[in-house]
């Protein structure tokens, strides 16, 4: 192994044999020579122990770390504390990744010099009846692909999903600014600080339109699946409260930020629930966005029209949005937008009004 490791690669595992042995292939199979594979097993109590072994014992690459079940964020948080490359990255144990993924993220963050590189990624479903890829299109803002972005003055970047396993990070950059995972015992969404952070810290970043990873969204094991795990994106969000708190040079820059952030994964969150867990959860979720509406903590001009609506409905409306009532005044809503449109727009009339004729015909 060459003595100058260009990237650390760490993939956290737990419980995941059926998909182990196609991640680890991906990984050990890098264009890019110069890396280590750091294994970090959280306390498996399937095969994912001897899977990783076997690997480690053909592969000189391979750190194999095994401890007791504690969480993602301190698995994740292992690997990063013992890797030893110049940039690093995280990959779950229940994707895979394109062989030249590093090789070409690696060359990116050298030649550019900046802290962070993200890629697009496909997202894999096995259960559907052909089973494929979607490539998932390149959410940033327009005109800030395949360049060089200053995060904390380009705002949107922080709005369009972090995908942890979708980034490479300078080694340096992380640990000079102790940017690690929040350690919640058998939480979720820990990826949701700690991108934030990595965003808000650094100094440049540069993201790319090709797609490397293939994400699993069929993996019913997967933790954002657990709906006994809701309310972690609040203490996620608290976190990252803390953290502005301690970081006052930026915080004018961010503040809103992280509050037009904590409403669209709230948002999700809500929507992903069902009976008691959405009817507590949209309680939560109503003092804290109404608590910040309140207080000054909303900057309208980051939101969309219809971004901002939801915003009043979920704050004004928090304690229904789980019944009936919510899903009336969402229809009345859409009816009421759609009369709008058509009553302000002669293309949209017109189209309407034909529309009205061709059924009567038919009828």
């Amino acid at each position: 192994m060459s003595q100058e490791l260009k990237v650390s690669i760490v993939v956290p595992v737990y419980n995941v044999e059926k998909y182990l042995r196609q991640c680890l292939d991906s990984v050990i199979n890098q264009t890019l020579k110069d890396i280590e594979i750091v294994i970090v097993n959280d306390g498996s109590t399937d095969n994912s122990l001897k899977i990783i072994k076997e690997y480690g014992d053909k592969d000189t690459r391979i750190k194999v770390i095994d401890k007791q079940n504690e969480g993602y964020g301190k698995t994740v948080n292992r690997g990063l504390d013992i890797a030893k490359g110049q940039y690093v990255g995280i990959i779950e144990s229940d994707d895979w990744i394109e062989p030249d993924m590093f090789e070409k993220l690696y060359n990116i963050a050298k030649s550019n010099d900046v802290d962070v590189v993200r890629s697009a990624y496909y997202e894999y479903c096995s259960t559907i009846s052909k089973k494929q890829d979607k490539v998932v299109e390149w959410a940033i803002p327009y005109g800030s692909l395949d360049r060089i972005v200053y995060p904390t003055e380009t705002k949107e970047v922080f709005f369009k999903g972090q995908q942890v396993w979708s980034f490479i990070y300078e080694r340096a950059f992380l640990n000079n600014n102790k940017i690690r995972f929040l350690e919640t015992p058998g939480a979720s969404y820990q990826d949701l600080s700690f991108s934030f952070k990595v965003l808000a810290l650094a100094r440049s970043a540069y993201f790319v339109k090709d797609a490397f990873v293939h994400y699993r969204i069929d993996n019913v094991n997967s933790s954002v699946n657990s709906k006994s795990k809701a309310f972690c994106v609040c203490d996620e969000f608290k976190e990252i409260g803390r953290f502005i708190d301690k970081h006052p040079s930026i915080k004018s820059k961010i503040k809103m930020v992280s509050n037009k952030c904590k409403f669209g994964s709230y948002r999700w969150n809500f929507y992903r629930l069902q009976g008691k867990e959405r009817k507590s959860f949209a309680k939560a979720m109503q003092r804290e966005l109404k608590y910040d509406l309140k207080n000054g903590n909303f900057d309208k001009s980051l939101y969309t029209r219809r971004e901002y609506k939801d915003y009043k409905y979920f704050a004004n409306y928090g304690n229904k949005l789980y019944g009936a009532w919510y899903y009336f005044l969402k229809m009345l809503r859409s009816f009421f937008d759609i009369f709008i449109h058509v009553a302000t727009n002669s293309n949209a009339k017109r189209i309407f009004v034909l529309g009205i004729r061709v059924y009567k015909r038919k009828v």
